[in-house]
């Protein structure tokens, strides 16, 4: 009865919360914007982001990206897609200094080197419909907020990105409360560096990405300095307007989620228990309609699918029907996260060590 009562519990926290995921408002004006792409090592994305920026920025918005001294042909790329096209800036990488971590240099670097009263930051494999910068401005105005940001769509092909990647919109409906996302609170950051849009004069104000320089999880510590600084910031759905191709092989998702997922709990092992008991949980009413059927068992198993096929018809993702399986790989990731942080073990992400 406990295991129906806790799956019955989220399943309904999941609906109620979803509720206050605000889609992206009708296109607005959009003021004078800095797209900002830090890029390392992204040559198999370049043609792709090129080609749709040249169709989906709106007059005013210029893309400056940041070619991170790349080790692959990166930068030859981006020269050929680029062409003459007078709305793009390539900005060449320098030495990266020892006391910061890549991408939030390089979007500093992006930050200081542009004037626009407005930066969206995008990373490299995203792919955006013609309206999303304008829906962006409109909503930052609803929102009465000078950052906001959300979480895409996440087409993949990998078998360990259809168990893994979705579940970052499973955290974000079961975890955070929604209907709070703008108090000025940072236990309440969520973000995703994916796509944020920030008003210039708040960035600066907060110390923007040099704040937070050493960070491997920029998204949320740069949410929380908003925060801190008592500004607002909002989390909103952007899925219909923003896809993100995050990783092309089973390995790079498995590296990329170990170096954020202990780190977005801000290495609290207390909250990674939570965690863990949390989704031990739905593992647990998932194997006891297997291995002891009854009509408490199959109605908690069916509590837990139906929150998940919430969240996905809400992200418009699907893997509804591989959620026991998301389960197992979550759990053993965060599992493997903190014995990797309790044992010092670094992380190697794009030729780049960090501990």
């Amino acid at each position: 009865m406990i295991l129906w009562i806790a799956a019955l519990s989220m399943l309904l926290f999941t609906i109620v919360n979803l509720l206050f995921l605000r889609p992206l408002a009708n296109p607005g004006r959009t003021p004078a914007t800095a797209v900002c792409i830090p890029m390392r090592n992204e040559s198999r994305h370049v043609d792709r982001l090129i080609s749709n920026l040249k169709q989906s920025i709106p007059e005013g918005t210029h893309v400056y990206i940041y070619e991170d001294r790349s080790e692959d042909d990166t930068f030859e790329k981006l020269t050929l897609a680029i062409a003459d096209d007078s709305r793009f800036t390539i900005i060449h990488g320098v030495p990266l200094p020892s006391d910061w971590s890549g991408k939030v240099h390089a979007c500093h670097q992006l930050g200081t080197r542009t004037t626009e009263p407005y930066l969206l930051f995008l990373d490299a494999d995203v792919t955006i419909d013609p309206s999303f910068i304008a829906r962006m401005h409109a909503t930052l105005d609803r929102e009465q907020a000078v950052f906001l940001s959300g979480f895409p769509q996440f087409p993949t092909s990998t078998f360990l990105g259809k168990l893994l990647i979705p579940m970052q919109h499973v955290l974000i409906a079961q975890h955070l409360p929604l209907f709070w996302r703008k108090v000025k609170h940072p236990a309440f950051a969520a973000a995703n560096g994916m796509n944020v849009l920030v008003e210039r004069i708040s960035y600066e104000a907060v110390g923007g990405h040099a704040s937070i320089r050493t960070s491997l999880i920029d998204d949320i510590d740069l949410c929380r300095t908003f925060k801190r600084h008592k500004k607002v910031t909002s989390l909103v759905q952007v899925s219909p307007f923003i896809s993100c191709d995050m990783y092309e092989t089973n390995e790079e998702v498995w590296t990329g989620f170990s170096k954020n997922v202990f780190k977005g709990m801000n290495e609290s092992v207390g909250l990674a228990l939570y965690f863990m008991t949390y989704y031990g949980i739905q593992l647990t009413a998932m194997l006891a309609w297997i291995f002891s059927p009854s009509w408490q068992t199959v109605s908690a198993a069916l509590f837990v699918l139906l929150a998940r096929l919430a969240v996905d018809v809400k992200s418009n993702g699907s893997g509804s029907w591989l959620h026991p399986l998301s389960l197992i790989a979550y759990l053993i990731l965060l599992g493997n996260a903190v014995i990797r942080k309790w044992r010092r073990l670094p992380i190697t992400w794009k030729g780049r060590h960090y501990s």
